[in-house]
């Protein structure tokens, strides 16, 4: 469908007014999430680390449902079988952006990520694999280094890109020193598993806004020559709204648990306008 830009801004302001009034939308699992890495096990070993392909769709997929698996029984006093992970939205994320193609190389110099080719390879060129990247590597790696998920710190390491190597970080170490704060609201969120379902969103939608902070002032600069027009003029509406949904965050009466499962959800409308 075609999108206006002039409406992008009006939409984001506002859709999490009417989202409040909308249903639940089933789940979906991922495209191909029984097939991804479900243990580290599953994963490539050399010199007693596991290695990462996290440029391949499979291989990045797996980090979200280990992610899911072994912060499983921290939910289960809200609901069984998981269902109330909020960590389930990463997931999600990134089999809409496999599902509608946006990991493929979009320059199509190359097969990566194009179904004639390649299907399962997220090409670098990508904005949105890019962007996603962080999006997996530091929720996951942050969960790692807070001993969540029984590996010690430097037993993870990521493999890079085939270009743009600088403009990543691919084990704990490296990450926190290329984004300490982030990587601190993230271990943050895991360290607060004993707190009320309310203030476990609080503290991920802490780590989430951060992030996007981090891609608008820091990231950002660079990924946006990757990123067509309209979307590059959609995301930096996305960013500039934040600051107004921080004040209406702030408002005393504003009701904090439908607030942030209304802004994911918001987010999760906007991508199916873009489909």
């Amino acid at each position: 469908m075609t999108f206006h830009l002039p409406w992008a801004c009006v939409i984001i302001g506002c859709i999490f007014v009417s989202l409040g009034r909308a249903s639940n939308t089933p789940d979906v699992y991922p495209p191909l999430w029984k097939e991804s890495p479900g243990q580290f096990s599953d994963y490539k070993v050399e010199d007693g680390k596991y290695i990462i392909n996290i440029w391949h769709y499979l291989e990045r997929l797996g980090t979200y449902k280990i992610l899911l698996n072994k912060t499983a029984k921290y939910f289960e006093k809200f609901a069984p079988e998981n269902e109330q992970n909020i960590l389930w939205g990463l997931p999600v994320h990134h089999g809409w952006q496999y599902r509608t193609g946006r990991l493929a190389d979009p320059t199509q110099r190359t097969n990566c990520g194009h179904e004639s080719g390649d299907y399962l390879c997220i090409s670098v060129d990508s904005w949105w694999a890019d962007v996603n990247y962080y999006l997996s590597a530091m929720p996951f790696l942050a969960a790692v280094d807070s001993g969540i998920m029984g590996i010690s710190s430097d037993n993870i390491t990521f493999l890079p890109p085939s270009k743009d190597q600088t403009n990543f970080c691919y084990n704990v170490s490296s990450c926190y020193s290329s984004f300490p704060e982030t990587m601190k609201k993230w271990n943050k969120f895991y360290q607060s598993y004993s707190s009320s379902f309310e203030d476990l969103l609080k503290y991920l939608w802490a780590a989430h806004i951060y992030f996007l902070n981090l891609t608008s002032y820091t990231i950002f600069p660079y990924f946006h020559l990757t990123l067509p027009y309209s979307l590059e003029s959609f995301s930096i509406c996305l960013f500039t709204n934040m600051s107004t949904m921080g004040k209406y965050y702030d408002n005393e009466k504003t009701d904090k648990k439908k607030f942030y499962w209304i802004m994911f959800k918001s987010i999760l409308y906007i991508e199916r306008l873009l489909d």
